[in-house]
């Protein structure tokens, strides 16, 4: 199976500075971590984009019957799996062996195997609408996940601390 268009989405540095708010959390925040360890930037990173990615989904009008087809366990299971699929495309960006973060047909047909073109290529424009709207959102954040990505942070705990609305 093919697997469709590749997405070249912004590079990591964003040249728009404006913040963007997250909406409560659809996707829970421990699927990134599972001690301490695992507790670094970049896991924080996937679980912010994430959860942006769901909301894409959700307010999709293009997404209505892959919404209707899949419960929001499922939705919320494929966004954890294709941001933790990003994890090489950022490190090569980093890296400068990339311009920017593939958002690939690929990781759809892994979760979804027997998705439909149409249907992919949708979810590829929601990946690739989040992966924008998040990068803005960073640009203006001091803790600057992307570039620090294996720096421990404490940002995991602090929301059981803060009481942030998660799954």
């Amino acid at each position: 199976m093919t697997s469709g268009k590749t997405y070249w989405c912004l590079s990591l540095l964003p040249a728009q500075e404006r913040r963007l708010e997250m909406s409560s959390d659809k996707v829970a925040a421990d699927n990134f971590y599972k001690d301490n360890g695992d507790k670094i930037k970049q896991n924080w990173f996937l679980y912010e984009y994430s959860n942006i990615l769901y909301s894409k989904i959700e307010g999709s009008d293009k997404l209505a019957t892959y919404r209707k087809r899949h419960s929001q366990a499922d939705i919320s299971a494929f966004c954890v799996y294709f941001s933790k699929r990003l994890r090489q495309g950022i490190s090569n960006a980093e890296r400068k062996l990339t311009s920017g973060v593939e958002i690939n047909g690929r990781n759809v047909y892994e979760f979804y195997p027997g998705n439909t073109y149409a249907q992919t290529q949708k979810l590829l424009e929601a990946a690739c609408e989040a992966w924008d709207e998040h990068l803005e959102v960073c640009s203006v954040c001091p803790n600057q996940c992307l570039s620090d990505g294996f720096e421990l942070t404490n940002m995991f705990d602090n929301l059981e601390k803060t009481g942030w609305p998660t799954v």
